[in-house]
Order: C-alpha cells, then sequence, then structure tokens
C-alpha cells in the first residue's frame, strides 16, 4: 500500500479517498495493510496539512478510526503497536487531529453495563393523595434514631434546630454525631418517582461504596411506612427561605447524612478553606470514584451544572446544555462551580446518577462532564478566595483576579485529577507522561479563569416574545438590572445585553479556552483506550498508554 505514504502531501479530497479505502481494506483484509500505510496515516494526523479545512476534523476522526482498528485486527502485532502510536501522538499534541482522535478512541466498544435500578414497591405513592403523612417533628425524631443506629450514638435530642436551605432542600443538624437530615421537596410538576429513584440509588450505592478506592460516605434514605417519598405538609419552608407555591405540597423524601456532605471543596470562610495538599486530596478522591463507578456503567450526569446558553434554554433542543464536543463557549462558569456534587465526603446529588448500557459514545461524553466539571471546581477555589472580585469594574475594565491562582498547584491538580479518573476508571496508575502539557495548560486556565473578558449574554427577541411584559422585567431584574431600567426597555424591539458572566467565550461563539476542552478530551480518551487495550489479548502491553 506504498501508494498511500504521501497521504499529508495530497490535496484535502484525494486525502479523504485515501483514508476511505484504507478503512476497507482494514476491515475486510487487515493482513494487506503495510506499514508504509501505517505511516501515512500517522503522519496525516501529526503533521495536520488540512487543519484549515472545515470538514478536517472528519478527515482525522477516520484516520484515527483505521488505525485503531488496526489495532484490534491486525495480525502484525507491531504493526497494530505502531498504528496506537499514530494515534496516541495525536491525542498529545494539540489542534483538530487530537479533538478528532479523541473521538475516535471515544466510540471504542467497551463492555460496561450498569445495574438496574428502580424504587422498591411501594417506595413512591401512585398518586398524591396517597402519600403518607408525616409531621415535621416526628421526622425529625426517625432521622435521629437513624442516626444514632448508623453512628453507635446513645440517644440524642430531638432535633429542634432551624432549618437551612441548600437549593430545595431543608437541613437540620441533628444532635450529638456529625450528623444532619436531609429533607428534599419535590417541585411543582415534577414526578414523584424521580425522589423515590434517588432513594433507591441511595441503597444501592451504600454497598457500593464499602468497596469503592477511595472514602465515600453515602446518605441513608428514611422511610415512612415504607414509602420514600411522603408529605410533610408542617414543615417550615417559608422560615428557611422556600417558597411553598414552587413546591408539589410537602411531598419530600429525607436521609441522614454526615454534616460535611454539605460542605464544598472551593468554600472559603472565615476559617479558611481547603488548604493546597487537601483540595489535591478531595479532587484525587471524587476523581478515582467518578472513574470507578463509571467503570461500572453507574455514571454521575451532573458534577456541575453546564451549559451553553442559559438564556435559551426554552427554545433549544438541546436545552442550552454544554455539550463540550463542540467547543461552543461555557455559560456562566464561575457561577456554574458554586455548589459543585462532590467534595471530602465523596460524590452526592444522587438523582443525577443513571446505569449506562450500550454504545460507548454517551458513557465518553460523561466522562468528560466529570474531567471538566473537576477542573473548572479547582480553578474556582482560587477564585472564591475574593468572591467579590468579579465581574466589570466602574471604568469597563474586566475584573483581573489571575494573582488569587497558584500556577504549580494547578499545575499538580490537572495530573492529579487525570491520574486518579484514569486509576478508576481503568483499575492501574496510568504509565508515561500525561497526554498534555500541565504547565502550559495551567498558565492558560489561569489566563482565561483569571479575568473577567466575556460577561454579556444576549436575550433576543424572539426569547423575549415568549415573555409576559411582566417575565421580561423579572427575568432582567433576576440578572442584576435595577427593575427601573429593566421596566424602560420595550420588550420584543430589539435584543437586550446583560452583564450575567463571567462566561468563557462570547455569547454564541467559541470557548475562549479551548485547551480546555482539549484537555478534557484528550484525558477521557486515555482512559477509554487504556481500559479497552487492557482487556483486549490481541494488543500488547506495548500498545497499552
Amino acid at each position: 500500500m506504498t501508494q498511500h505514504q504521501g497521504l499529508a502531501g495530497t490535496d484535502f479530497q484525494a486525502a479523504y479517498l485515501a483514508v476511505r479505502r484504507l478503512a476497507d481494506i482494514t476491515r475486510l483484509r487487515p493482513a494487506e495493510v503495510t506499514p508504509d500505510s501505517v505511516a501515512a496515516l500517522a503522519d496525516l494526523l501529526a503533521l495536520a496539512p488540512h487543519a484549515s479545512q472545515t470538514q478536517a476534523r472528519f478527515l482525522y476522526r477516520d484516520a484515527a478510526a483505521v488505525l485503531l482498528d488496526l489495532c484490534r485486527s491486525a495480525p502484525d502485532r507491531e504493526l497494530a503497536a505502531r498504528a496506537f502510536a499514530g494515534v496516541e501522538t495525536a491525542l498529545a499534541r494539540p489542534g483538530k487531529p487530537r479533538m478528532a482522535a479523541a473521538d475516535a478512541v471515544g466510540d471504542l466498544p467497551l463492555a460496561v453495563s450498569g445495574p438496574q435500578i428502580a424504587g422498591p414497591d411501594g417506595a413512591c405513592p401512585a398518586e398524591p393523595s396517597q402519600a403518607r403523612d408525616i409531621a415535621w417533628t416526628a421526622l425529625l425524631r426517625l432521622a435521629d434514631a437513624h442516626r444514632e443506629e448508623a453512628a453507635g450514638d446513645t440517644p440524642g435530642c430531638e432535633g429542634a434546630a432551624i432549618p437551612t436551605r441548600a437549593g430545595r432542600t431543608l437541613i437540620v443538624p441533628l444532635c450529638g454525631a456529625g450528623r444532619v437530615a436531609a429533607v428534599k421537596f419535590l417541585r411543582r410538576g415534577e414526578d414523584a418517582s424521580g425522589l423515590a429513584l434517588e432513594a433507591a440509588w441511595m441503597e444501592h450505592l451504600a454497598a457500593e461504596a464499602r468497596d469503592m478506592p477511595a472514602p465515600f460516605h453515602v446518605p441513608r434514605p428514611l422511610r415512612v411506612a415504607g414509602q420514600a417519598v411522603f408529605r410533610v405538609a408542617d414543615a417550615p419552608l417559608a422560615r428557611a427561605g422556600l417558597e411553598p407555591d414552587s413546591l408539589a405540597g410537602g411531598l419530600a423524601m429525607a436521609y441522614v447524612a454526615r454534616a460535611d456532605y454539605f460542605r464544598y471543596p472551593n468554600e472559603h470562610g472565615p476559617d479558611g478553606g481547603l488548604g493546597g495538599r487537601e483540595l489535591l486530596a478531595v479532587l484525587g478522591q471524587n476523581a478515582l470514584l467518578f472513574g470507578r463507578l463509571s467503570a461500572r456503567g453507574i455514571v454521575h450526569t451532573a458534577p456541575i451544572p453546564l451549559f451553553h446558553n442559559r438564556v435559551q434554554r426554552e427554545r433549544r433542543s438541546d436545552e442550552g446544555l454544554y455539550d463540550w464536543r463542540r467547543m461552543g463557549r461555557l455559560d456562566q462558569w464561575l457561577a456554574s462551580t458554586r455548589f459543585p456534587n462532590f467534595g471530602p465526603s465523596g460524590l452526592r446529588d444522587f438523582e443525577h446518577f443513571v446505569s449506562h448500557a450500550g454504545p460507548t459514545g454517551p458513557l465518553f461524553k460523561c466522562m468528560g462532564d466529570h474531567l471538566l466539571g473537576l477542573l473548572l471546581v479547582t480553578g474556582s477555589y482560587f477564585r472564591f478566595k475574593e468572591p467579590a472580585r468579579v465581574g466589570l469594574g466602574p471604568d469597563g475594565r474586566p475584573a483581573d483576579a489571575r494573582e488569587l491562582f497558584d500556577a504549580a498547584l494547578l499545575a499538580e491538580a490537572l495530573t492529579t485529577i487525570y491520574g486518579a479518573y484514569y486509576e478508576g476508571f481503568t483499575g492501574r496508575a496510568p504509565s508515561g507522561a500525561p497526554p498534555f502539557d500541565r504547565d502550559g495548560l495551567a498558565a492558560r486556565l489561569i489566563e482565561e479563569m483569571g479575568v473577567d473578558r466575556h460577561m454579556v449574554e444576549m436575550l433576543r427577541v424572539a426569547d423575549q416574545e415568549g415573555m409576559s411584559d411582566a417575565a421580561f422585567v423579572e427575568f432582567l431584574t433576576r440578572r442584576g438590572m435595577p427593575r427601573q431600567e429593566a421596566a424602560a426597555i420595550q420588550r420584543g424591539v430589539a435584543d437586550v445585553a446583560i452583564p450575567t458572566g463571567p462566561h468563557l467565550g462570547e455569547f454564541n461563539g467559541r470557548i475562549s479556552a479551548p485547551e480546555l476542552i482539549e484537555f478534557t478530551a484528550c484525558a477521557a480518551a486515555s482512559c477509554v483506550a487504556g481500559r479497552y487495550f487492557g482487556e483486549t489479548p490481541r494488543c500488547p502491553a506495548s500498545v497499552i498508554p
């Protein structure tokens, strides 16, 4: 196949046709593929001669897919190792071939199948009217009894503390054990089965946690007459700042958790936050948990809320959710990291667990969400040292918080996250150098995360037309615009610019830190490849990254 030796020197169309021919030969007659052909494909990825072409990513993805097919099927194992080396080189170099190679690796057929989780019969009332009622004080007594059983404590007092609020959850300290009762209420319009499923995941993961390679605290759900979902009609909602009209008539689930279950790795209070080494330990702990559970087909779908465009959620088919593979602008990145679903106790917010089975592609995307969330929270750790230093100053200049960052600690966090996730997903530590420049990446992230250059989102006329005048004014005021100024704007006449950032990138544009997405892609792909080829006897150890 020496005719393909010069792929990098051909025009785009000729290169594409040649790669397609090699794909057919590899699929039907892999023994006919020569070292020259493998070298030509590897050079195409390494040199990226067609990077300016709009469709270049598809060409490079096909080239990487051919090399991966050869690694799996070529009878010459030395040739197979060379094929994988070509993909590995592409993953380690910035540019379109890196993202394309990651896409190809992300489709490798992993044998991952998660458990079937369903709320036990009777855990959720068939109709809201059938929910069992329990008084607030009785629920706290039940929680206190479970706290004693779980912690081995002597009987404590009834929980009479004033509850605090975390979203739609009321949290009450229990006496004497460093435990809290958490009561999570159903929002109006939601299906109560979601709360029952969350309780079922807690019960399932309590067993999984005993076999985890890192600490993982799983709360204990409470049941009332066998029901995980029940009604607490007299809960002190308004006292804690919850609006009763937004909830479904007091329907709720509840659980007992360690007090630090609601502690966040990026928070800084009067007593300070986590030290640098403590932060690294928490990042490594949770990366290991995310990776190990994903390897078992148990996937957390929301480490942090990620959006490309919140303002257009109602009229976008993707509901504005972020897909890092498209490299679009990341909406309100700092606000998204405020309350991550992981911390010193491990992973949390069990409503976001799902069971994965089927093609690897959706799993690969979720793995990237995990890695991206961990890294964004790491960046926010530095910014939240001074949370008021944000946005635009009176002179219109963006806040500059770069000196809050520790470049060496951020660089170490990159390798900690990658190494721990890899170990969790594959069952072994990565060998060799990581597939990214940690110091260069840390410097770029400080430049983009440390300066609030992108602050504006646009409320398009099309979005305004779906609002009433009152809703329009309320929308603007919730995003910081003075009510008088918002009321003076005529709805539906022109787009309205609102400073809601910081964002990573301009509105409806590309992400301002593409290196962040390239890290996400190559790290997730390295984990998939490490697991796949580690399980494939036909690939020798020299092929495993």
